[in-house]
C-alpha cells in the first residue's frame, strides 16, 4: 500500500532545518608589500621628475614680465590719447619706464624734450618695471607715443624677451603679441 501514501514534508519542518555549512575561506582584505613598496617607488621617482618644476617660477616670471611690458606699452598709448600729452615708453634689456612732457598751465610743454613726469598708475604709483632674474629685453628701445597714438618710430620694431616677441606698429602704435 505504499503507493496510495504520500509521505510529504510540511514548512513547518522545513523552517527547522540546519542550514548547510559551507567550507569556504573568508576574503581577507589589504595589500601585499610588493604593491606596497612599488607604489612608494612610483610616487618618489614622481617625485623626484615633477617635484623641481613645481618650484621653479622662471617659466611664469618671463610669461608675466612678458604680459606686463605688453600692458604697459598699451596702457601709455591710452595715455597719450586721453590726455593729449605725449608718453615716452623706454625699454632696456632689464627695465621699462613710461613717463610724461611737464605740465605747463594745464597742458604738456610740448617744448619739453626730457620727459621729466613719470606716468602714473590710479594707485599713484609710476608706471615702471624689472624684470626678473634671467629675463633680458633686446634690443633696448626709446620711442615716443604721440597724442594721436601714433610712435616716433620709423619702422615696426620687434621686441625678444626670453623666447617670447611682441612688434610695435610704427605707424598706429599697435602693440601685437606673438
Amino acid at each position: 500500500m505504499s503507493c496510495c501514501f504520500r509521505t510529504h514534508t510540511t514548512r513547518a519542518t522545513s523552517r527547522h532545518r540546519r542550514p548547510r555549512v559551507s567550507h569556504v575561506r573568508p576574503v581577507v582584505g589589504g595589500f601585499t608589500v610588493i604593491e606596497l613598496i612599488l607604489v612608494i617607488v612610483i610616487v618618489a621617482v614622481l617625485g623626484a621628475i615633477a617635484g623641481p618644476r613645481f618650484f621653479d617660477n622662471a617659466a611664469f616670471d618671463g610669461r608675466a614680465y612678458y604680459d606686463e611690458l605688453v600692458a604697459a606699452m598699451r596702457y601709455a598709448q591710452k595715455v597719450a590719447v586721453a590726455s593729449g600729452c605725449s608718453v615716452q615708453v623706454a625699454v632696456t634689456a632689464t627695465s621699462w619706464s613710461l613717463t610724461q612732457q611737464s605740465p605747463l598751465a594745464g597742458h604738456c610743454d610740448d617744448a619739453d624734450s626730457t620727459f621729466p613726469t613719470p606716468v602714473l598708475l590710479p594707485s599713484g604709483d609710476a608706471m615702471n618695471g624689472v624684470a626678473p632674474g634671467a629675463v633680458t629685453v633686446t634690443p633696448a628701445v626709446t620711442f615716443i607715443y604721440g597724442p594721436l597714438g601714433r610712435t616716433s618710430l620709423t619702422a615696426n620694431q620687434v621686441l625678444s624677451l626670453g623666447g617670447r616677441t611682441l612688434s610695435i606698429q610704427a605707424e598706429s602704435g599697435t602693440v601685437v603679441t606673438q
